[in-house]
């Protein structure tokens, strides 16, 4: 059995190696990953198994963007205040296919829920991150065909976390 570890202060650059697996269109460079994590309120999670790097899981309160998020700019001031934006949820493919997605999402909810935060919004990948998001009460809101040019259509979700759609 694996042994599962979560961390909140990796230095970044050791998670690169995330962004590496997504389209080029998504992949952050370091510099813009450190100004998500220096934005307040931002809730960053790593998980090891068995020592090594596995997930990488982060969002952003959506009432810290001075532009508004693709397919979010009609929130309203108290929609936004309460809501967090999921930029990633990302196991490596070596660890795939095992769970640790499930794993990771559950914990990372966990520390959302534990901040306030009633909404998590985000774009899902098709495939493994649309399905993982559905079983954890996610609804679709919208397609959008060939995001940031990965040639795929991600789908826009919102996940009410206090039980209501």
């Amino acid at each position: 059995m694996a042994t599962i570890k979560f961390a909140y202060d990796v230095p970044l650059e050791q998670t690169m190696e995330f962004d590496s697996i997504y389209p080029e269109g998504l992949q952050f460079a370091l510099d813009d990953k450190q100004t998500l994590r220096n934005m307040p309120g931002g809730i960053f999670v790593w998980m090891r198994v068995d020592g090594a790097l596995a997930g990488e899981a982060y969002g952003i309160p959506i009432s810290e963007y001075d532009e508004p998020i693709e397919g979010l700019a009609d929130l309203t001031d108290e929609e936004k205040h309460g809501a967090i934006y999921c930029y990633s949820n990302t196991i490596l493919p070596a660890f795939q296919r095992r769970g640790f997605g499930d794993i990771l999402k559950s914990h990372w909810l966990g520390l959302v829920v534990s901040k306030g935060f009633k909404t998590v919004y985000g774009h899902a990948r098709p495939g493994a991150s649309q399905a993982l998001n559905a079983k954890f009460g996610a609804v679709f809101l919208a397609e959008f065909p060939d995001w940031y040019g990965t040639g795929e259509t991600y789908k826009m979700y919102r996940l009410a976390l206090d039980g209501t759609s």
